[in-house]
């Protein structure tokens, strides 16, 4: 059996304001740090080679590497997310707000060992027009 333990660290900020009777402002931030991983996996070639030639009742695998000392990094996680997000409302009337917000959000992977390297960072813009009925 092999362990596997993760730290997550989460901060989460939001804010909305009524700055008048027809303006609203609101944003937000969050942070997410991460870290995941194996114990190290510790398994006697000897043994391994012993299992295959049971189950297989064929010679072992000799020309394998059945040792297992990298094993633990393949499952390691070490992120960072940082996100940001901001908008403002209008009310027109009481019926029709017209909206504006964006986000942004900064991945930095420090260990891209499975899906390959995934930091990056992208922005959203978004307006609209809310009509209540």
């Amino acid at each position: 059996m092999v362990d596997y333990k993760t730290n997550t660290h989460t901060v989460y900020l939001s804010t909305s304001v009524q700055a008048t009777e027809r303006l609203r402002f609101s944003g937000m931030f969050t942070m997410n740090l991460a870290e995941g991983g194996l114990d190290e996996v510790v398994m006697d070639t000897a043994e391994v080679n012993a299992r295959i030639t049971d189950i297989q009742g064929v010679p072992a695998l000799t020309h394998q590497n059945f040792s297992f000392t990298e094993m633990n990094q393949y499952s390691d996680i070490d992120y960072e997310l940082l996100q940001f997000a901001a908008g403002v409302e209008f009310r027109v009337t009481p019926r029709v707000t017209l909206t504006a917000d964006g986000s942004y959000a900064d991945l930095t992977d420090n260990a891209p060992y499975v899906y390959g390297d995934e930091t990056g960072n992208f922005y959203v813009i978004r307006t609209g027009v809310r009509f209540g009925f």
